[in-house]
């Protein structure tokens, strides 16, 4: 190492600096290695006297000392360890012993971490892999997946303690078709409250019973989607509250009749053959689903082209938007009467992919009313939700634990103003 002589004299080094922990109640004893690609420094709690848990007095008497390795965040990018002498206290007046603790120090069962390496870790759990957080940090996938369910257990507690006026209720899938869960969400703030295994009535009750009656009767409006296991559950558990069927998922509904009348005219041959479709109506399906208050002027000379050419499916394209209007009309009675008009189009030209939406709109027709009546709030919030839910599945390559699918989804969520 390169020296130059001090003012006394003394060599001096020239490539030397003193750096703090930044850590409370910590004092530095030494520094054990000092390499280009690690440093490991040996500390101590700056107290020398500590209050015995078991009767309250203080005591100074150290019956023994224990070294801990503690990882700590990276200096200068060299990887950090922290030697703690942690110290065993015997009280002098009960006579029992004890270990010190620290509020830095986050233990493990073989593994122990600084409390901001612990948050560092957590903030990156949900962009990276825990399999890359592990390799670059030196540490077991399993002690950073139970420090995120540990982390996300204590922050989903303090979120569930308060009031919850709008509950936003959906489901999303750990694997498509397979091993789905229950999302729920605060419709006003945005917080994650749960993932509940399976996406039936008796996961959302349980829920809602392990929230209590209390936290149940603040919640004033509940959206799902349509969902008959949802319904029963909150009919039961909320029903003081106002129950709303999310409008996205009613546009799929009235979608479907049109969908399934396109699909019946436009084919022209059989399986098989080819063409086996009208090119027209079929590369149109799309323009065909738009609201025609969003058709510019070129949309919408090709839409009236390719309906022209089918009386049923012009007909079908009129039903669907007029089950649109309810949703366009400013209140109530507008909307009653754009379904009037619906069912006044429908029974004056018969389609019968229409038939099961009527049946619908008949049992869930206080639902989708209820749009009206709660300032027309929908789940898109959640729906977000749901989407920054697919990113992170595909960060973890995939989930098979639902719990660890919970953990990290939650402490994805949030706050939003």
């Amino acid at each position: 190492m390169e020296t130059s002589p001090s003012k006394g004299g003394a060599p001096m080094s020239l490539d030397v600096m003193t750096v703090r922990l930044h850590l409370r109640r910590i004092r530095v004893v030494e520094v054990t290695v000092d390499r280009p690609e690690r440093l490991e420094v040996r500390v101590r709690d700056a107290r020398r006297v500590v209050r015995c848990p078991h009767c309250g007095f203080r005591t100074d008497r150290v019956h023994d000392t224990k070294r801990l390795k503690i990882c700590d965040v990276t200096y200068g990018g060299r990887s950090t360890v922290l030697v703690w002498e942690r110290r065993r206290f015997r009280c002098d007046a009960c006579g029992e012993r004890h270990l010190e603790e620290h509020p830095e120090f986050v233990l493990g069962r073989r593994t122990h971490v600084t409390r901001r390496l612990a948050r560092t870790l957590v903030r990156d759990v949900n962009r990276l892999p825990i399999r890359e957080l592990a390799r670059r940090w030196d540490l077991g996938w399993h002690f950073i997946m139970t420090l995120t369910r540990w982390w996300s257990a204590r922050v989903v507690a303090e979120r569930r303690r308060g009031r919850c006026r709008i509950l936003m209720v959906d489901e999303t899938s750990l694997r498509r078709r397979h091993r789905y869960v229950t999302v729920l969400l605060n419709g006003e703030t945005g917080e994650g409250l749960g993932v509940v295994k399976h996406r039936d009535e008796k996961a959302l009750s349980g829920f809602l019973q392990a929230q209590g009656h209390r936290w149940c009767r603040s919640v004033k409006v509940v959206i799902t989607d349509g969902s008959e296991s949802y319904r029963a559950a909150i009919r039961r558990h909320l029903g003081g509250a106002t129950h709303v069927v999310d409008r996205f998922h009613v546009a799929r509904w009235f979608a479907s009749g049109l969908v399934e009348v396109r699909r019946r005219i436009q084919r022209i041959g059989s399986k098989g053959a080819r063409p086996a479709y009208h090119p027209d109506i079929f590369r149109s399906r799309y323009l065909q689903l738009r609201r025609a208050d969003r058709l510019d002027a070129e949309a919408r000379e090709r839409l009236e082209r390719i309906l022209g050419t089918d009386p049923e499916l012009a007909h079908a394209w009129e039903l669907y938007q007029a089950l649109h209007r309810i949703y366009l009309a400013a209140d109530d009675a507008e909307a009653n009467q754009a379904l009037a008009h619906f069912i006044d189009g429908h029974y004056t030209r018969t389609l019968p992919e229409f038939e099961p939406l009527i049946d619908t709109l008949l049992k869930w027709g206080d639902e989708i009313f209820a749009f009206h009546h709660t300032h027309r709030i929908t789940n898109g919030r959640l729906e977000g939700t749901n989407a920054k839910l697919g990113v992170l599945k595909r960060v973890a390559y995939g989930f098979v634990n639902h719990r660890n699918f919970g953990a990290r989804a939650l402490l994805l969520c949030p706050a939003v103003p």
